[in-house]
């Protein structure tokens, strides 16, 4: 395709493309879509990983040099809908052209989109064979601003452009000069043959990437100084090779980059010779991979998961051409612990830095980020120019936060930053892309709802057919959880057969588009790793009001401990047992010291304590009971299930409520962890051991409320009969691990006549319909599979919003600032005679290190435990321009004249911070 020179009509500078912080100047539209082709040649060649790279040429039909060359003309297209009146009267209309009070605002995104679909099939851009060229690239530019839009611009006349806030006459001249004058710059690359909705996602998240580095004000200024004075071809053609030379500092100091790592055998990877699931991963994965894949590993706790991930995803990045990592945790505390281990990773196999970022909510209060303390223009340098609000919100939150997080060569974050992508939210494109050119591991998979489950497996399909290689880690996997996550990964829909995996325990599984079947390959377990795991059940008291009276056995299962020393983790199913069972124990070491023995050491650990206090607490569990923890006295720790992931912890016995199988296991996987702690166990301890505290009522439990809130009924009824069924025999780790975990998750096929329910038939019905009601949840939220998209903008939703969707099911939660008002009206943080809130400056801002003061003094909590909250609870005005403080809720404690500190009433909760056991929360 060629156009002749656009010498019939100059490209008209007046035409303003940025106004915001240019003081009072205007930059040409013109400029900044080369300046936007100019970032997207650069991102083709340096950042761009070759595998997405071959991939959008096989999806367009061209070569990998064509597609370059086409997505930097479609970069240059991106905001040619800012020549039209609605916009351009948000500063000043250039002189001349026509205005009518008839014409309608239209965002320029959507105006892109309208002229577009026709314009282009005007230069050239014919019907592909599955879908319609023009119309698709169309609305993939008019997705820029992260928002398909769902318009049809055939249906739209020429004559009604003006009424669309288009306008034509000169309006229309100007877009047809720009257009043909940014493809002549750009060499006037062909129309592709085709291009599928799939590329379509990924080159929409490619032009957003490149609009934003070129909408950066200090680049922008810098180029004001070499604003062509005409707008001829030959002057545009002189400013295009000045922005070009600029472009690979702009990208560069965007921290964007390919990662490269060095090849090398395990051994040379890892300062430690591999086991045997390492060996075998090493030895066979290389022979299996001709492209991207799916392993799934799942293993016993303990056994260098994460080090085999990280072999495995070089291994298999290197054959499909990724540029990257990114690995998903299923917590905060989780993904700031493997932030570190991936850094020294990094550190020891990249040849070249590499920005490695970690993505979470709370993640900008990390000390990673520390250097941004006291450094507020940080924030300013980055900032980018642009009429439109929201645009400027969502640019500062990617050049510092999780949305420019997710492009970064390497990243740890949450799986919820990745499950974003598959959510209808604004610039789920951009989260797309910044997985799609990764190697993306996943870890503790068992810990998913079927509502996160149904998430992942359309995370799956999107990531399989993008070509994105997949290591999924799990302690314990169902059989038919993995035969649901391959066939995502396969793009098979339900309907079709899911893959046949000979799954063994441990074992690990490899499987990709075009191989005939999975290949599963069994993992030997030395005798020296093998465990006789001994479980002991101990049947509770329920006391009326359903409260679970666990002293006695408690009393009765750590007498050993407090008469030879030791150390037991106690884990609780709800924070509120977990205090009660704390301070039950903290009286009976009470009476212990005042009959003259010395009695444990006690802690508390849950998620309502302050940030900083839990922050505390966790390094003093870690010292005490990590690898080379300081176990010299007695302890006990009371916990509840963040402990099962988060803490490589090691403790002489593990005592835990009932909970589903797999969960069981998991924490059982918390007592002797680490064989180097072996010699100084007690005698007491010399074999691991479980005690499970269970319902009372023998064959027929009767679970407590609290409990079957927290976990399916019928899957605690699966665990205790199951563990009642393995009477004094012990666990055999690894060998009855996969065998009591498929009897304990059989999906939802086999139906009430499960003979482990007998007599709760109706449980198992209900753990069906509740697990169906998060499955059609996820359906309605989630967007289309790959295989069944048919329309580009049911991808996204202008309304929906991240702060109005939830990756986790039935988890809308706030975060809650206990804090305190003295006798004056002060505010304080963290006690009553603590610092008191900060206050702005007089520009109405505050630093980082205030926002962090005040959230380091929050705490996470459902929101329905705070419906009904009233003006009281509601942050200072002050607050309100600060995302991350404007919707945090008040518990304001009153502090009485007499110091004593009354509690804050939330309709009928009853809320007070304790010191010592954190937020305690009563009805009233």
């Amino acid at each position: 395709m060629e156009f002749e020179d656009a010498g019939e009509v100059s490209v008209d500078l007046q035409i303003w493309g940025k106004s915001r912080g240019l003081d009072e100047e205007r930059y040409p539209l013109v400029c900044h879509l080369l300046d936007a082709a100019a970032a997207m040649r650069i991102l083709w060649r340096d950042v761009v990983s070759a595998g997405m790279r071959r991939w959008l040429a096989r999806q367009m039909e061209v070569t990998v040099d064509h597609a370059g060359r086409l997505l930097e003309f479609w970069a240059g297209l991106h905001d040619i809908g800012k020549i039209t009146p609605s916009f351009q009267r948000q500063v000043s209309v250039p002189h001349g052209y026509p205005l009518s009070p008839d014409d309608r605002k239209v965002g320029h995104d959507v105006a892109a989109h309208l002229w577009l679909a026709s314009a282009l099939q005007q230069a050239g851009y014919a019907d592909g064979r599955r879908t319609p060229v023009a119309r698709l690239v169309a609305q993939l530019l008019g997705g820029h601003h992260g928002c398909f839009h769902e318009v049809d611009p055939g249906k739209v006349r020429l004559e009604k452009r003006p009424y669309l806030g288009i306008g034509n006459g000169l309006w229309d001249e100007q877009r047809t000069a720009t257009l043909k004058t940014v493809q002549s710059v750009l060499g006037s690359p062909e129309p592709p043959p085709q291009i599928g909705r799939d590329a379509a996602v990924l080159a929409c998240g490619l032009i957003i990437l490149a609009d934003w580095l070129a909408s950066q004000i200090p680049f922008i200024k810098r180029r004001l100084k070499h604003r062509p004075v005409s707008g001829d071809l030959a002057s545009l053609r002189s400013f295009f090779r000045g922005s070009l030379a600029e472009a690979p500092k702009l990208v560069a100091d965007a921290g964007l980059m390919r990662l490269r790592l060095r090849g090398g055998s395990f051994e040379q990877e890892f300062p430690f010779p591999p086991n045997a699931l390492q060996a075998g991963i090493a030895e066979k994965l290389p022979g299996l991979v001709t492209g991207p894949g799916l392993l799934m590993i799942a293993a016993p706790m303990g056994t260098g998961k994460t080090e085999t991930a990280f072999h495995a995803a070089r291994i298999i990045g290197d054959v499909a051409g990724t540029s990257g990592i990114y690995v998903a945790l299923p917590t905060m505390a989780t993904a700031d612990q493997m932030y570190r281990r991936l850094s020294e990773y990094l550190g020891r196999r990249s040849p070249d830095p590499a920005a490695l970022t970690l993505l979470h909510g709370m993640a900008w209060l990390s000390p990673i980020y520390s250097m941004l303390e006291g450094k507020e223009q940080a924030e300013d340098a980055g900032e980018v120019s642009s009429d439109d609000e929201w645009l400027r919100t969502a640019v500062t939150e990617w050049l510092l936060g999780a949305k420019r997080g997710l492009l970064a060569p390497a990243a740890v974050g949450t799986i919820d930053q990745a499950l974003l992508a598959v959510l209808p939210v604004r610039h789920n494109v951009l989260r797309m892309l910044g997985l799609a050119h990764k190697t993306v591991i996943i870890d503790e998979v068992h810990a998913f709802s079927p509502y996160m489950r149904k998430l992942l497996a359309i995370l799956l399909s999107w990531l399989g057919q993008l070509g994105a290689p997949v290591v999924l880690l799990s302690a314990t996997l169902p059989r038919h959880v993995a035969q649901e996550l391959s066939a995502a990964y396969l793009g098979r829909d339900g309907n079709a057969a899911p893959p046949d995996l000979e799954q063994t325990y441990p074992s690990w599984t490899y499987v990709q588009r075009d191989m005939p079947k999975p290949v599963t390959e069994a993992v030997p377990v030395p005798e020296k790793d093998r465990r006789e795991l001994a479980v002991s059940l101990r049947p509770l008291t329920i006391r009326e009001g359903d409260l679970v009276d666990r002293l006695p056995a408690l009393r009765t299962e750590l007498q050993p401990l407090v008469e030879e020393g030791g150390c037991a983790a106690v884990i609780c199913t709800t924070v509120a047992q977990a205090q009660e069972t704390y301070r039950a124990l903290r009286g009976w070491f009470a009476d212990l010291a005042e009959a003259g023995h010395e009695p444990p050491e006690l802690r508390l650990l849950h998620s309502r304590f302050p940030a900083q206090q839990r922050e505390k607490i966790t390094n003093k569990v870690i010292a005490a009971f990590g690898k080379n923890g300081k176990r010299a006295k007695p302890s006990v720790l009371v916990a509840t299930q963040v402990i099962e992931q988060s803490l490589d912890v090691d403790f002489d016995l593990v005592i835990s409520d009932l909970a589903p199988m797999e969960l069981l296991l998991q924490r059982a996987g918390r007592g002797h962890r680490h064989k180097g702690n072996d010699k100084s166990r007690p005698g007491w301890a010399a074999t691991p051991r479980l005690v499970v505290l269970t319902a009372p009522g023998g064959d027929t439990p009767r679970i407590p409320e609290a409990w079957k809130y927290v976990y399916p009924h019928a899957s605690l009824i699966r665990a205790q009969r199951l563990l009642t069924k393995q009477g004094a025999d012990p666990i055999s780790i690894p060998d009855h691990v996969q065998g009591m975990v498929d009897s304990a998750n059989p999906g939802d096929g086999i139906g009430p006549e499960d003979p482990l329910l007998e007599g709760f038939e109706s449980a198992e019905i209900e753990r069906i319909g509740a697990n169906l009601v998060e499955l059609q949840a996820a359906d309605m939220l989630g967007i289309d599979t790959p295989e069944s998209l048919k329309h580009l903008h049911r991808i996204t939703d202008r309304e929906v919003s991240e702060e109005l969707v939830s990756t986790r099911f039935d988890a809308d939660s706030v975060r809650v600032l206990p804090c305190f008002v003295d006798q004056d009206g002060t505010y304080r943080l963290g006690a009553a005679d603590g610092p008191s809130f900060p206050q702005p400056n007089e520009q109405g801002r505050f630093t980082r290190a205030q926002r962090a003061a005040v959230m380091r003094h929050t705490i996470p909590l459902r929101a329905k435990l705070v419906e009904g909250r009233g003006e009281a609870n509601k942050p200072p005005e002050e607050w309100g321009k600060e995302p991350h403080l404007q919707n945090l809720v008040l518990l304001p404690h009153r502090v009485a004249e007499n110091g004593q500190i009354e509690t804050v009433c939330i309709r009928d909760q009853v809320f007070l911070l304790d010191s010592e056991q954190g937020l305690l929360i009563e009805k009233k």
